[in-house]
């Protein structure tokens, strides 16, 4: 498997800023079956290459199911992003943004920029997701939906100011990357009881505007998504509502979303699904 090739068949070029998610499973099983060894820091490797000195390139490396009071140390806890988000935080080359919720390791032309950025609110206008945004990056899925890759449309979201979506502040005790820990305070924009996303028409809706390129390298399914043309898109579902809107509010839903609050209120714990809070699929 050339993951040095990939890239460039997917359409990424120097100077690229790149958002890059992978589920990596069938990535493994098919160097297991070819008698390689996989390795994600090669994949890394391949896609830090293609961008070049010139440009950014964003791996997710989440920790949204992190609660009030919970800690969070930038330089030792994982992510829940997965195989790739974890090769992410130790290689050599990439470094972590701060928020302790939507996280990045990044590296490239704007990698200090964005390590330190002051930006409390996931999405906020100093956020990863704005710059993608002003920077007019492209989110590359390596055998992955959009359902379960398109985080960025929760910054639609919030640019919007939708009304099923509420300011909530989160207290952590934060360690930075010099080892310094104190008490912080982030914010996120998180559902009411009762709504739910489904962002799986999108796929149609962003293939029919042509902010989407599908194709198979070695195996692997990937989607490139023009994010900054996908932000009209996204918007527009948003707006019309309908059978097709990505938004979705059911009684049945408010009534669990209550019971999860109460058993919150006595355990003191969610244990709610990870795609309940906002993250892969919101």
């Amino acid at each position: 498997m050339n993951f040095d090739e990939w890239p460039a068949r997917i359409g990424i070029r120097p100077g690229a800023t790149v958002m890059l998610m992978a589920d990596v499973k069938r990535m493994a099983w098919r160097c297991a079956r070819e008698g390689q060894r996989f390795d994600p820091m090669d994949l890394l490797d391949a896609f830090l290459k293609a961008v070049g000195p010139s440009g950014t390139l964003l791996v997710p490396t989440f920790t949204f199911h992190l609660e009030n009071g919970d800690a969070f140390d930038m330089r030792t806890t994982g992510t829940i992003s997965g195989t790739v988000g974890n090769a992410a935080l130790v290689h050599p080359s990439f470094q972590r943004t701060p928020h302790p919720l939507h996280s990045f390791a990044v590296v490239g032309k704007d990698a200090e920029r964005l390590v330190h950025s002051s930006e409390r609110d996931s999405f906020g206008p100093e956020s990863p997701f704005a710059y993608l945004y002003s920077q007019k990056g492209v989110l590359v899925n390596l055998d992955l939906s959009v359902n379960h890759g398109i985080t960025f449309a929760h910054y639609v979201e919030q640019q919007l100011a939708v009304p099923y979506r509420k300011l909530k502040w989160f207290r952590f005790s934060y360690t930075d990357r010099n080892g310094s820990t104190r008490n912080e305070r982030y914010a996120l924009h998180t559902k009411k009881p009762g709504h739910h996303m489904n962002f799986s028409p999108l796929d149609r809706e962003f293939e029919q505007a042509g902010v989407l390129l599908r194709g198979v390298v070695e195996g692997s399914d990937w989607i490139r998504i023009d994010l900054h043309g996908a932000y009209p898109v996204i918007a527009a579902n948003l707006k019309k509502g309908g059978p097709d809107c990505v938004h979705r509010f059911r009684w049945s839903w408010w009534l669990r979303d209550h019971v999860k609050s109460v058993v919150h209120a006595i355990t003191g714990r969610t244990n709610k699904p990870l795609n309940d809070v906002v993250g892969q699929a919101g």
